[in-house]
């Protein structure tokens, strides 16, 4: 039984409103932050479909963000990540997301087994890593996959 799902920030909860754009999401975010007038919804987008259904799923199974960086703390996102129980930062714990030492760290923090935990990420890198501790995983692509990805694990 799924207890705990945790998603990735970047490029699942939050976009690039530049649709080209391939690079990191938090490089983008630390190159424009010093401008006067910065804001972060000038070139990023909150995937409201998704928390919408997060918010459905809250009294199921906790949620939870694992994060490579830091954007995830700038204050204007506040407002949308209320529902999750705790936000991890790979960079703060020490690993990279493509650390299988990582998940390991994070089961022992949520004092779970790897069974009970589902992990969104759009990283192959990511999910492989999450894999070899034992993870349930969804790789991302659209919302429309993962919901329906979703609906094998729990009821939406």
């Amino acid at each position: 039984m799924i207890k705990a799902i945790i998603f990735d920030f970047s490029r699942v909860l939050l976009f690039p409103l530049d649709k080209t754009y391939s690079g990191s999401l938090n490089e983008l975010h630390k190159r424009h932050l010093e401008e006067q007038g910065y804001s972060v919804f000038h070139f990023f987008q909150i995937n409201t479909d998704l928390l919408r259904q997060i918010e459905k799923i809250t009294h199921k199974v906790n949620v939870y963000i694992l994060t490579s960086e830091t954007i995830q703390e700038s204050p204007e996102f506040d407002p949308y990540l209320h529902e999750f129980k705790k936000v991890y930062s790979a960079m703060k714990i020490g690993f990279t997301k493509k650390d299988p030492q990582l998940y390991k760290w994070i089961l022992n923090d949520l004092q779970l087994e790897p069974r009970e935990v589902l992990f969104i990420d759009d990283s192959e890198e990511n999910i492989s890593a999450a894999v070899e501790v034992g993870l349930k995983t969804i790789q991302y692509k659209n919302n429309k996959e993962l919901f329906d990805q979703l609906g094998k694990y729990i009821l939406l």
